[in-house]
């Protein structure tokens, strides 16, 4: 969690604590830090960074490459925006592809509705290629687009990266699909949001969905979602109030902060979290003050180099794609044939009891997802003394032991 959105919460949950919502709450909620008395602003100085709701949407918008008077939504949780998004690319039964990089809690949603609307979803395989290097993003473009054509496809739904790290030339393959045809596309930009340089403004999507607990390091979901597209762009706010309007999409932040926006409270509403808001803003302004994302991103991908290049010293194999496809993160897979029989949860308490904390999936491979900062030797080390012991057996795992604190 980002020390600034630390900061942001712990004040937040103090003026809950000692203010509650008093008169000036609203004002404070709306128009920022600076409009509140001084003595509200002497104390609780850790709110600092909040401006607004106005400003968070401005600040999200200028870190998404749009103008900061772009439209931002904002919702408690980014699973709500995905049944927006689902709903709004096949209404009226229409016919959108897929493929098996998609978030699998996003495929179910579009799924369901699909069965809703009575519209269709055409699935499409690609991760294998792509992992075994067999295809570059330029082929892979090509082929999404034929498929589009051969299977009659109105839409898209593709992420940017996808939760085990592979990237897609999402700007590219919009502008092609585009080109090719008339086509709604939305793009899951959950794990790039704070991991690579996003510029939605060369994107032609209609939708990019975003959250800020992953790579902004806010740890609080809050779901984002953007339209670049001017042309769709009305169309999509006026169904996501429709929905709301409706009960079909159940979201109370999004709902609050809608009838603030209009200045018509809703009648029947319900309590609403607002920390998300503040620990978002708090990131946001680490994120300012810190190495460019560029920089940032330029620094992960060295990491990622070096520990493709230790990984089969320790009995790991790296799933290396073409490096259009490379992000911050880096798949390993176990040489041990024991090794990727394990349950996934066990290979993951194996080195997390090393001290490496990394993400596990069946037959044996994991997910590291590289820190900004240049890896030392130590911790160099560190890691290929952790992969290379996280294989040994037998299968009990040794534990540190525990030292117990005698009042």
């Amino acid at each position: 969690m980002a020390p600034t959105a630390q900061l942001a919460l712990g004040e937040f949950v103090r003026v809950a604590g000692e203010e509650g919502c008093t008169l000036y709450f609203e004002r404070f909620l709306k128009e920022g830090f600076e409009a509140c008395p001084k003595s509200f602003q002497e104390r609780f100085p850790g709110l600092r960074s909040w401006g607004g709701v106005a400003e968070l949407r401005n600040a999200i918008a200028r870190n998404l490459g749009l103008a900061p008077v772009a439209p931002i939504t904002l919702a408690g949780r980014s699973t709500n925006l995905a049944k927006l998004a689902a709903k709004w690319l096949l209404r009226g039964g229409r016919r959108i592809l897929v493929t098996d990089l998609t978030w699998p809690s996003y495929l179910k949603i579009l799924n369901r509705d699909a069965r809703r609307s009575q519209g269709t979803i055409e699935f499409v395989r690609v991760r294998s290629a792509i992992l075994g290097g067999k295809v570059s993003g330029d082929e892979l473009v090509r082929f999404i687009v034929d498929q589009c054509a051969k299977k009659s496809c109105s839409g898209l739904f593709l992420p940017e990266v996808s939760h085990d790290g592979i990237r897609l030339p999402i700007a590219m393959m919009c502008q092609v699909a585009r080109r090719a045809a008339p086509m709604s596309i939305v793009v899951d930009g959950s794990q790039a949001f704070g991991q690579i340089p996003v510029d939605i403004s060369d994107q032609p999507c209609d939708l990019y969905l975003a959250g800020c607990h992953k790579w902004l390091g806010s740890y609080f979901p809050l779901g984002i979602g953007a339209c670049p597209n001017p042309q769709t762009c009305d169309e999509i706010h006026r169904f996501c109030i429709s929905l709301l309007e409706r009960g079909r999409l159940d979201d109370p932040l999004l709902a609050f902060l809608q009838s603030l926006d209009s200045d018509r409270p809703r009648r029947f509403s319900e309590t609403v979290n607002l920390s998300p808001l503040f620990s978002c803003r708090g990131g946001l302004a680490d994120l300012q003050r810190s190495t460019p994302v560029a920089e940032q991103f330029r620094q992960r991908q060295a990491n990622a180099t070096l520990v493709r290049r230790i990984a089969p010293m320790t009995g790991w194999t790296p799933l290396t794609p073409h490096e259009d496809f490379w992000s911050a993160s880096v798949l390993l897979q176990a040489d041990s044939p024991l090794m990727r029989t394990l349950p996934p949860a066990s290979v993951r308490e194996r080195f997390f009891t090393r001290g490496v904390a990394l993400t596990s999936y069946r037959h044996g491979i994991i997910r590291l997802s590289m820190p900004s900062h240049r890896l030392s030797r130590l911790e160099a080390g560190h890691l290929i003394q952790a992969l290379a012991l996280a294989q040994a057996w037998p299968t009990s795992v040794h534990r540190p032991t525990r030292r117990l604190a005698y009042a």
